[in-house]
C-alpha cells in the first residue's frame, strides 16, 4: 500500500512540473488522425465544392465541410511533356506535325477519402484532356488522352502541332508554351449526397526551338 501511495505522489508531482503545451497553428481531424493541414495545390486555385440539401440525413454541412478539406489536400503530378521531333532537346520544324504527350503512369486516377465523424467522402480526381499552348500564337491544341510516344514514322497521335514559322522572333530564339493536364474531381458521400467539380488544371512550362528547313541541292 506504502508503494501505491508513493507511486502516486510522483505522478502529481510530475505533473504539476510539467510545462505547459505551447499554443500552436489549429490542428484538423481528418480519417480519425490529428494532422496538420497540408499545403493547397496551386492548381486548385479558388476551386470550391458547394453542397446543399434540406434533408436531415443528408448531413449536407458535415459533407462541405469533408468534401472541401478532401479537396484542398489533393495534389496533382505535374506533366512531363516530351515531344516528337524532340523540341527541347534539339529542335523542330515549320510545317512538321509535332508530337507532344506525357508519361501513362502520370495519367491515372488518383483517391481521396475524409471523413467527419459519421460522415465519408470519397474523391476520385481523374485526368480528362493534355493540352498545349505551343507559344506562337496560334490556339490552344487540346486532345482526350496522354498522347502517343512517337513510335512509328507515317502514324498520326491526337496530341500533335503543326508551327507554321520559326520561332527566331521568340525570346532567346524559341516559343515559350504550356503543356497542361486537365483534371476533373468527381465526390460521392455515404449519406447519398455526391458531385463533381472542375476543371483543374496544372501547367508545366516547356520551351521550343522552330527552325525552317533548308533545301539542299545535290548535283
Amino acid at each position: 500500500m506504502k508503494y501505491i501511495v508513493l507511486g502516486l505522489s510522483l505522478m502529481l508531482v510530475g505533473l504539476s512540473t510539467a510545462p505547459a503545451a505551447s499554443a500552436g497553428p489549429a490542428l484538423t481531424l481528418r480519417n480519425g488522425s490529428t494532422e496538420r493541414p497540408a499545403a493547397r495545390d496551386p492548381a486548385l486555385g479558388g476551386l470550391h465544392i458547394e453542397v446543399s440539401s434540406r434533408d436531415p440525413a443528408h448531413h449536407a454541412e458535415k459533407v462541405g465541410m469533408a468534401a472541401n478539406r478532401g479537396l484542398s489536400s489533393l495534389t496533382f503530378p505535374r506533366p512531363m511533356p516530351f515531344f516528337a521531333p524532340p523540341a527541347q532537346r534539339v529542335r523542330t520544324l515549320v510545317g512538321v506535325d509535332t508530337w507532344f504527350w506525357v508519361p501513362t503512369a502520370s495519367w491515372r486516377p488518383f483517391v481521396r477519402i475524409v471523413a467527419a465523424g459519421s460522415v465519408v467522402v470519397t474523391l476520385v480526381a481523374t485526368p480528362v484532356a493534355l493540352q498545349l499552348v505551343p507559344g506562337d500564337g496560334s490556339v490552344l491544341v487540346s486532345c482526350p488522352g496522354p498522347g502517343l510516344p512517337w513510335l512509328v514514322p507515317g502514324t498520326r497521335s491526337p496530341c500533335s502541332h503543326i508551327f507554321q514559322r520559326a520561332s527566331t522572333a521568340g525570346r532567346a530564339g524559341r516559343f515559350r508554351g504550356t503543356v497542361q493536364s486537365v483534371w476533373m474531381v468527381r465526390w460521392t458521400s455515404n449519406t447519398g449526397l455526391a458531385g463533381t467539380v472542375g476543371p483543374v488544371v496544372v501547367p508545366t512550362p516547356v520551351s521550343l526551338r522552330v527552325v525552317e528547313a533548308q533545301p539542299v541541292l545535290e548535283r
